[in-house]
């Protein structure tokens, strides 16, 4: 777990608190190691004057898979030996508190001492199985991106299609990390810069033609198996879940997105209905079966799994909010992470508000009612005028209301209001969200009326 620790902006002074990681225990926190490997760890931006602020701290690295155990003392700090060793005296004990108990081995009494960042990355990745020539190619891939980086836009194409071979799932995966560190660092020129060399290399690269196509069928299969899904009415039941899950054995796209859009449907009676249904089933069947039963459990974990990833960003990015220094900075925080506003941070923020109405924690409450406010107006002004307008009539406080809203405003937005609670009903209705639907289904039709 990250330390709470006060920061102090070189550019504005301001002191603000950040997560800062001194103990990576990839066990336990894959994301910090990612994080290290992007160059990112311990990488802030000042809620205050927007500038990067990167924290240099003595940290322990421990991969007990490969028995890998390194420390790095920034050099900047010139530590002189006895607090050098003090550091690193803390820094085990801090580690050997988060292991499982028994689990100290031998190759543990001596970290690995790396005098450089770029050292210890590069221990990291060798022990990983990356080779010498593994590292040459990422090398060519950063020359390839600095040479589009440098490049006037009317030239990036012939950039591209020069390189064209070069360009794959590593070659992008090193621009995404490139770009999410910017964005973290607050370098947002040279994040728009990467946005756009990756929107060319999408649009003229064959592997990005590839990934788009990629993209259009998985949303054509989406579309279907979401479609599906509501043709089974109202109340669906197991029965019903389990004979579209039949319908789909062997096709992996669509069972991925069947157990993504109702991952809910998928428990423990489920499961327990789909072994009693192989057992009963004749024995030419049973084989079927049981891949579509492991296929379906490998799904539900994997989809456990990302939420399970996307909940723990969503704790983290919340804690830096709390730790705004002012309500200017909070404002500050969550226009610059407002992409990141999903459900999943929704519902940490609505869980954290609860636990303190529980605990009568009121100053906690105050604060975690402020950020909720911002993250809704923030999510309001993002929303298209049409979508922003339905959100409005959905939270009229009578119908008498939401008509009159209607019809003072709904022959500005024309047909596409319709389209937009037709997107909305369908969006609800994937979700399972059978409550609303009703509502929309109301509301469509008083739209039609306003708009006659």
């Amino acid at each position: 777990m990250p330390n709470q620790t006060n920061v102090r902006c070189p550019n504005c002074g301001i002191q603000f608190t950040a997560p800062v990681e001194t103990v990576i225990d990839v066990a336990q926190n894959s994301n910090a190691k990612m994080l290290l490997l992007a160059g990112s760890l311990n990488a802030f931006q000042c809620p205050n004057c927007g500038s990067p602020v990167r924290v240099a701290t003595p940290f322990l690295y421990h991969d007990g898979s490969k028995e890998l155990l390194l420390v790095f003392v920034p050099p900047e700090l010139n530590l002189p030996k006895t607090e050098r060793e003090k550091a690193i005296g803390d820094l085990m004990r801090e580690l050997t508190a988060v292991l499982p108990q028994g689990s100290f081995k031998s190759y543990m009494f001596q970290p690995r001492e790396s005098l450089t960042l770029q050292g210890l990355v590069d221990t990291i990745l060798q022990a990983d199985g990356v080779t010498p020539e593994m590292m040459r190619e990422q090398r060519e891939r950063l020359s390839v991106l600095e040479s589009l980086l440098g490049a006037p836009e009317e030239t990036r194409q012939s950039i591209i299609e020069q390189n064209d071979s070069k360009i794959d799932t590593q070659f992008m995966q090193t621009l995404s990390l490139l770009l999410q560190r910017m964005v973290a660092e607050g370098q947002v020129e040279m994040a728009q810069q990467l946005a756009n060399v990756q929107e060319d290399l999408l649009s003229f690269s064959s592997f990005g033609q590839s990934l788009l196509e990629e993209a259009q069928e998985q949303e054509a299969v989406m579309q279907e198996v979401a479609q599906a899904i509501n043709q089974l009415g109202s109340q669906p039941t197991r029965a019903d879940f389990l004979a579209l899950a039949k319908q789909y054995a062997g096709d992996i796209p669509s069972l991925h997105a069947l157990v993504g859009l109702i991952r809910p449907a998928f428990d423990y009676e489920f499961f327990q209905g789909l072994t009693a249904a192989i057992g009963q089933a004749p024995a030419d069947e049973r084989e079927g079966l049981e891949t579509l039963r492991d296929q379906l459990l490998q799904l539900a974990q994997d989809v456990d799994a990302q939420t399970q990833a996307m909940i723990a960003d969503a704790t983290k990015l919340l804690q830096i909010l709390v730790g705004a220094p002012d309500e200017q900075a909070l404002e500050a925080l969550i226009h610059e992470n407002v992409e990141a506003m999903d459900e999943a941070f929704l519902s940490v923020l609505l869980a954290n508000l609860q636990q303190a109405e529980n605990q009568n924690n009121t100053a906690m409450v105050t604060k975690l009612s402020g950020i909720y406010e911002h993250v809704l107006a923030m999510l309001r002004e993002q929303m298209p005028p049409a979508l922003r307008f339905v959100n409005e009539l959905l939270g009229a406080p009578s119908p008498e209301e939401q008509q009159r809203m209607l019809d003072e405003n709904a022959k500005t937005f024309g047909e596409e209001l319709l389209f937009t609670i037709d997107a909305v009903t369908e969006a609800m209705a994937a979700r399972g969200e059978e409550t609303i639907l009703q509502r929309l289904a109301d509301l469509r039709s008083a739209a039609e009326t306003a708009l006659d």
